[in-house]
């Protein structure tokens, strides 16, 4: 077995836990390959036949991702594309797709080697982005949301659902989101919880000017179209990708997110423990 150790620095400053973690898979007879986080790309421009310079990416059974929720939104993009399964270590906060605490860890990675874990796929989005004068026009992928506009002044944006005029929206800026993606900045915008198994995508405005404006949830095999009247910036994951944007295209994507799990709790529980419910 080929198992890929791949650690924010941040969380691990001195990397005695990634060490740990690595000794303890050698012991096991697992092959590892160790990857610097700061230098994977910050998203996957497939179209563009961008890649990481991951060596042996394509021999992994699956990658030890040691951090928080943004550590593997960071390493998603690259996994979902090369159908890299992700075990997830929580260094970090929240942790909802991390699979185990610090100190869970090693239980965990006993769990997995032996078998005794589900692979859960969770929906990622396509977008299409506009003309950039590095990459020109590229589709990008995203887990959790893509969110467009944000920074200050009221911003204007024609909302398109399958080719139909929704609206035209006056706001800070506006969320798509997956179900993975609404317990993040879309929940934080004021829209719904989605269940990570469901096919749906939520439309959030945030700071809408008008009472009229609620957040909308739509089928994943609906097609998002966003022009944007307000020159804004576009986020994918968090991440800025580019500035300004003019006309994007969000839809499901072909790939999706595997994510280990070796634990039974249900997402209610899980939201009960980080205390969102």
């Amino acid at each position: 077995m080929v198992v890929g150790i791949i650690t924010n620095a941040e969380k691990d400053p001195e990397l005695s836990y990634t060490c740990q973690v690595r000794d303890f898979l050698t012991t096991q007879g697992v092959i590892v390959y160790e990857w610097d986080f700061s230098k994977l790309l910050t998203f996957s421009s497939y179209s563009a036949g961008l890649s990481p310079s991951l060596d042996s990416i394509h021999d992994t059974n699956f990658w030890v991702v040691l951090g928080g929720d943004g550590t593997i939104l960071r390493c998603s993009h690259i996994a979902a594309v090369h159908d890299i399964p992700l075990l997830g270590i929580n260094l970090g906060t929240l942790g909802f797709l991390t699979n185990a605490e610090k100190q869970d860890g090693f239980e965990v990675l006993r769990k997995v080697l032996k078998g005794e874990y589900e692979r859960e796929k969770r929906m990622m989005l396509d977008i299409a982005l506009p003309e950039q004068e590095a990459l020109g026009s590229v589709t990008a992928i995203a887990l959790n949301d893509v969110c467009i506009g944000t920074t200050g002044g009221l911003k204007v944006f024609s909302l398109y659902v399958n080719n139909h005029l929704l609206d035209t929206i006056r706001a800070d800026g506006i969320i798509v989101a997956t179900p993975t993606g609404s317990t993040a900045y879309s929940l934080s915008a004021g829209g719904p919880l989605l269940m990570p198994a469901s096919k749906m995508m939520v439309i959030t405005p945030i700071c809408p000017h008008s009472l009229s404006i609620r957040p909308l949830v739509i089928g994943a095999e609906d097609t998002v179209r966003i022009i944007v009247h307000t020159p804004s910036p576009i986020y994918l994951d968090g991440q800025l990708v580019t500035e300004p944007g003019c006309d994007i295209t969000i839809k499901k994507s072909v790939h999706c997110a595997t994510i280990i799990k070796t634990a039974k709790s249900h997402f209610y529980d899980v939201l009960r423990k980080k205390k969102i419910l």
